[in-house]
């Protein structure tokens, strides 16, 4: 039966195993693949290790993060609809590398400050923009709140 299923359970392995029997009758199609969303690539691998461990091997089956998933279920429905670069994270840090030398002279900003003060080939600012880059998209997952709230209130310290 095609469709999206959503599991949840706080013990990795009863999931993966409860994984591993539900997709042990392959698709209509051999090429089609499985597609199983995860967090990380480390979930990846784990998790092609385990089904492979339950079934003797673990091939056809793709491993899309959540942002890429929806972005292609996007794609698919509505064909004008385009990725929003602005919130791509590597978009997203140059925007930040240019911004943050303006602020740090705010003194919400002390800390950073003091970190770059001694950053003259900017290493430390593009390292520090693309962190704060992947916390924003990681933001736009798990705390949509967070977004939000400085949208309605943008002078909130961060």
């Amino acid at each position: 039966m095609a469709g999206l299923r959503r599991y949840t359970g706080n013990r990795l392995e009863i999931l993966a195993g409860q994984l591993a029997e539900l997709i042990r009758h392959p698709l209509s199609s051999p090429l089609n693949k499985e597609i199983i969303v995860v967090q990380s690539r480390g979930l990846e691998r784990w998790l092609s290790m385990e089904l492979a461990r339950h079934q003797g091997i673990c091939a056809n089956i793709r491993f899309p993060f959540p942002n890429s998933f929806l972005h292609e279920i996007f794609s698919a429905i509505l064909p004008e609809y385009r990725e929003a670069p602005d919130y791509d994270p590597e978009v997203m840090a140059w925007r930040i590398m240019i911004l943050l030398p303006s602020c740090i002279q705010n003194p919400a900003f002390e800390n950073i400050r003091n970190y770059l003060r001694d950053d003259q080939e900017d290493i430390k600012l593009y390292q520090l923009s693309s962190r704060i880059a992947d916390l924003f998209d990681q933001y736009l997952i798990f705390r949509p709140d967070m977004i939000l709230a400085w949208e309605v209130e943008p002078n909130r310290p961060w």
